[in-house]
Parts: C-alpha cells; sequence; structure tokens
C-alpha cells in the first residue's frame, strides 16, 4: 500500500513538471509568434514609407508629438501622409495609416505604435530624412526598424 502511493505521489510530480515545461513552451511559442509579426509588419511598414519619401518633391509637414506624423508632396503634387491610428476592430491594434489628399484610411502595417521622422537640413531644403517606426503586440516587447532615406527628386 505505501509502494503505491509513493509510485502515485512520484507520477503526480512527474505530470506536474511536464505541465509546467509545456505551458512554458506554449508562452515561449505565442511571445515568438508576436515578436515575429511585429518585425514583419515593421519592416513592411518602413519599406513603404521610405519608397514613397525617397521619391518625394518635398517633405511639408513632420509631428514627433503622440504617435508621429509626416507629409509630403509627390511627384505628381499629391500630398501623401502617414500616422499612426487605432484599428477599428476587436483587437485595437496601432496601425500605420496613408493617405492620399486628405481622403483615404489606408492601412500599411499593423502593430506600429509610433512614426519617428528626424530631418537633416543639409542646406536650404530637407533632402535627407531618418525614419524610425516602433511597434508592440502584447507583451512582446517594442522594437524598432530605422533607416536613412536621400530625396532624389
Amino acid at each position: 500500500m505505501v509502494g503505491l502511493l509513493v509510485a502515485m505521489l512520484l507520477t503526480v510530480i512527474v505530470l506536474g513538471i511536464a505541465n509546467s515545461l509545456f505551458a512554458f513552451g506554449v508562452r515561449t511559442c505565442y511571445w515568438n509568434l508576436n515578436r515575429l509579426e511585429v518585425q514583419e509588419n515593421l519592416r513592411i511598414g518602413i519599406d513603404r514609407v521610405s519608397r514613397e519619401v525617397r521619391q518625394a518633391d518635398e517633405i511639408t509637414f513632420i509631428d514627433n508629438n503622440g504617435n508621429g506624423r509626416l507629409v509630403f508632396k509627390d511627384l505628381r503634387g499629391d500630398m501623401i501622409s502617414y500616422r499612426i491610428s487605432l484599428s477599428g476592430d476587436t483587437e485595437a491594434a496601432y496601425q500605420l495609416i496613408r493617405s492620399k489628399n486628405g481622403s483615404g484610411h489606408n492601412p500599411v502595417a499593423r502593430y506600429v505604435t509610433r512614426l519617428y521622422v528626424e530631418p537633416e537640413n543639409t542646406g536650404t531644403e530637407v533632402r535627407v530624412v531618418h525614419l524610425k517606426i516602433t511597434g508592440e503586440k502584447g507583451d512582446s516587447g517594442t522594437m524598432d526598424v530605422s533607416t536613412t532615406v536621400t530625396l532624389r527628386n
């Protein structure tokens, strides 16, 4: 009888440890998936913004207060705007939004919490811009992606 109780106790201990390891593995997996999703969205966002800014005619407005905003004129004379906004779905995630000529609410990337633009004055006009976007999803921790863009036109 004592042997059976000892065996049952050891089985419960082993199953408890196995369950804890499994739960830890699942949490780690979700944490890594969240980080990968944020990194992918940050890369998509920085690529899109930098590609359009590179082709911009002039930078017209930069606001680094709050979540950030960037407005510039493209070669066709259209005003392109990037800003951060909450999504309207149940997740209510921050996202990078692109607007053209003051209209449109086109999401570019999710989980982007901040857009930071630092112009570098190289003369009378801004021709070099440092872009940085920050993102986070759940407990993934904040991540940054940055680049420097030289306006071609």
